[in-house]
């Protein structure tokens, strides 16, 4: 349902933006706030891209309705689905999800302006969430579609194994980017010299914040490996001692994986381009940049922790059967 409603809606939207029409929600080539892929390209290459990829999300839908989708549009879903999802945004859906809550409390403290919240939600922000959603949504018709065609799940052992690796990744690279943060908010230069502290001093306690975020999930994220992510503990009112069920972790850590790896790999294009990352002087400041570019590992590890969690739950129930 929602592919489809956004192929019906973005289509005509992508023609009048490729045309020269009002509201285009990205810069095309001027300077901007916008870091996404299509920011540098003209309006009409970048409406030509979003039309196309609401054609082909169209013909996926139509396909879907008839019944479970075939090898072949299941992998172009997959392919289109994690275009919109991961490779086109930028770090501003992160910036919405993540720093919003933070901002929020510091405008109730009266250390930022309320102001300073209204810029997150910006038609062009809202608009990435949009193809973030219908992204998403492609990639799980995609993968639902090819897991069925998959047969049996592997090993739990296997997946397990596989799981853990990865949830060690995912857990490592917010405890790094935490170090570096509330070393700041200590007066402590992490990474970084006495005068780009000194510099950055007033917004400390946003990265903070948003560090604090990070850790949580990654508490959260050893869940996927332990025995406490399957049952609720003990400590859990009205739920302990039932099993959870499988998709909500797994769901919860894929959709947290996707803007941290679109926000990460953003990141790397900007640093790898020559571009500015972060405050005025970041690039020369390695604590300042340096943790950025390891989001898009981090995502990844997420991602396949989860996956190799719902794999493993999924196989036990397969044994549990006679």
């Amino acid at each position: 349902m929602i592919v489809a409603v956004w192929s019906v809606s973005y289509l005509p939207f992508s023609v009048l933006w490729a045309l020269g029409g009002p509201a285009y929600p990205f810069d095309a080539s001027r300077t901007g706030a916008g870091n996404t892929l299509l920011d540098p390209l003209p309006a009409a290459a970048g409406g030509a891209v979003l039309a196309v990829a609401a054609l082909v999300a169209g013909v996926v839908a139509v396909l879907a309705g008839r019944g479970p989708l075939n090898r072949a549009p299941a992998v172009v879903a997959v392919a289109v689905g994690a275009g919109l999802a991961v490779l086109l945004p930028d770090v501003r859906i992160m910036m919405t999800a993540g720093y919003l809550p933070v901002m929020l409390v510091a405008a109730l403290a009266g250390q930022a302006e309320f102001s300073m919240i209204a810029t997150m939600l910006t038609w062009p922000s809202v608009n990435l969430l949009i193809l973030m959603a219908v992204g998403v949504s492609l990639m799980l018709l995609g993968t639902r579609a090819l897991i069925a065609g998959g047969g049996r799940p592997g090993s739990g052992a296997g997946a397990l194994r596989v799981g853990q690796y990865a949830t060690a990744v995912a857990v490592a690279v917010p405890v790094v980017y935490a170090v570096t943060r509330f070393g700041w908010l200590l007066g402590v230069p992490v990474g970084i010299s006495d005068q780009f502290l000194a510099y950055i001093a007033e917004i400390t306690p946003i990265g903070a914040g948003l560090s604090t975020l990070g850790l949580i999930g990654a508490v959260l994220t050893v869940g996927l490996v332990r025995p406490w992510g399957e049952i609720w503990p003990r400590w859990a009112p009205f739920l302990r001692g039932r099993p959870i069920p499988a998709r909500l972790p797994a769901y919860s850590a894929l959709a947290v994986s996707l803007p941290i790896t679109s926000a990460g790999l953003m990141y790397v294009r900007k640093k790898l381009t020559g571009e500015q990352v972060g405050p005025a002087g970041a690039n020369t400041e390695l604590g300042a940049w340096l943790p950025e570019m390891l989001w898009p590992l981090w995502g990844a590890a997420l991602a396949v922790a989860a996956l190799s969690y719902l794999s493993r739950r999924r196989h036990l129930v397969h044994a549990r059967r006679p």
